[in-house]
């Protein structure tokens, strides 16, 4: 195919421009509920936030459209490249950053607090490595090839003569990105299936001779651990109030109240722990009472384990289609482009056109599909005339105070850290009310 006709030109004028629009919807979408309501603050949700900011500066790019195509030499063409040539490849280097926190988290059980460290690593790797080959491009020039930015067909952006730095710089780097992303992917998600495929395996077969065989199912290890009760009256500690020197007649003398201290019996002294029940009760607690509470929480840690793992499942997903939605069809573009020299193909230009600019689209479409409570939360209060931040999510503050010991070494809930807000993720093993 030669020259594309001045239909199909403004076609994809337009359709860039739509898209473009689109995307920097959901920029604002994500950095508005993000920067306003605490029920969006999951690890995941911060690192779809940092891309945000890119993602506007791509479509403020692709929003000028082929307008300065015929102005290689001016500064709107040249911006224009440079904007494309950092921006739209640094939504990719943020997917791998979302890979990265679910291997810290999950392989070495990294917990919110850390991942937060990660932060500044993951900004200069994703906005810095593409700064250095987009600004000099800037300045590079040649008599044979002209302006290294100039007219790709779609914007100002690597023009047809010097192809090979396309590949080289922008699409290679993408796509050796979108290769580790998916090893991460399905190396993690193979350990979660196994996991999940062992609790439902282990509820299916053990549940129906032993009712309380799941509760001793943990995710990460079958260990048993032996506890220890120890109880004190509330009274021997003299916390008891004398009412007569207030006048008043002391009532009939409750029972004393109780205190439990159930403690693990583990060999290695890195683990030992105490497990601290609020129980108020004017019944002494026995040791198979507390074991019972005990296997309660493990119950729930295994459920909501499966729920973190599917949670995670669908995610990982999403960020699989958004990918391959957007690059297959612009690399597809750029090999046929360099195999057929100065040939274009309409229908593969008109599908880059299309998804390219849509990358801040698909991530609001993700940040909303893996924080769907939250979104109805947010916008119930914001109907009733609440502040997001003082959602049922924003300032739930109690804590059951229940800790269990930490499970072969691992200090927070793996995926949960991912899945979970990072208020949640930073109360250390409680449980939320």
């Amino acid at each position: 195919m030669g020259e594309l006709s001045e239909g199909v030109l403004h076609a994809i004028s337009v359709i860039e421009r739509v898209g473009s629009v689109f995307s920097l919807l959901g920029c604002v979408f994500v950095i508005g509920t993000f920067t306003f309501s605490k029920a969006f603050h999951k690890p995941i949700n911060r690192l779809v936030f940092y891309a945000s900011f890119g993602n506007m500066m791509t479509n403020v790019g692709t929003l000028m459209s082929r307008n300065y195509l015929t102005q290689i030499d001016s500064f709107a063409c040249q911006f224009q490249g440079f904007l494309i040539q950092m921006f739209l490849p640094a939504d990719a280097f943020w997917t791998l950053a979302m890979a990265c926190n679910v291997y810290l988290t999950f392989y070495h059980k990294f917990d919110a607090a850390r991942l937060r460290r990660m932060d500044i690593y993951y900004i200069i790797l994703c906005y810095g490595v593409p700064f250095i080959p987009a600004l000099t491009y800037v300045f590079v020039k040649t008599e044979g090839a002209g302006r290294m930015y100039g007219n790709a067909t779609l914007w100002c952006w690597v023009s047809s003569g010097w192809d090979i730095f396309r590949i080289a710089t922008f699409y290679g780097p993408v796509w050796v990105v979108i290769l580790l992303t998916m090893a991460i992917y399905i190396r993690a998600g193979g350990e979660i299936y196994k996991k999940r495929k062992q609790l439902r395996n282990f509820g299916a077969s053990s549940s129906a001779h032993d009712p309380d065989a799941l509760t001793s199912y943990d995710p990460y290890s079958t260990k048993t651990t032996e506890v220890t009760v120890t109880t004190e009256s509330a009274e021997e500690n003299g916390d008891g109030i004398d009412l007569a020197p207030l006048g008043r007649a002391a009532p009939n003398k409750p029972k004393a109240a109780y205190s439990v201290t159930i403690s693990s019996d583990v060999k290695d002294k890195s683990q030992q722990g105490d497990i601290k029940l609020p129980i108020q009760s004017n019944v002494p607690p026995t040791p198979s009472t507390a074991k019972a509470q005990v296997k309660t929480q493990k119950r729930k840690a295994a459920f909501d384990f499966n729920h973190a793992a599917w949670s995670y499942s669908k995610c990982a997903l999403l960020f699989f289609t958004a990918l391959l939605i957007t690059w297959i069809p612009s690399s597809a573009n750029r090999v046929y482009s360099i195999v057929n020299t100065n040939q274009t193909l309409a229908s593969l230009e008109i599908m880059s056109a299309l998804v390219l600019p849509l990358q801040g689209f698909w991530n609001m479409l993700i940040y909303v599909a893996t924080s769907w409570e939250a979104v109805k939360i947010t916008f119930s209060d914001l109907g009733s005339g609440h502040r997001p931040d003082q959602s049922r999510f924003g300032d739930d503050k109690r804590s059951y105070g229940f800790k269990l010991p930490s499970r072969s070494g691992l200090e927070s809930d793996s995926i949960t850290e991912l899945t979970n807000s990072d208020r949640t993720s930073d109360s250390h093993n409680g449980v939320k009310a």
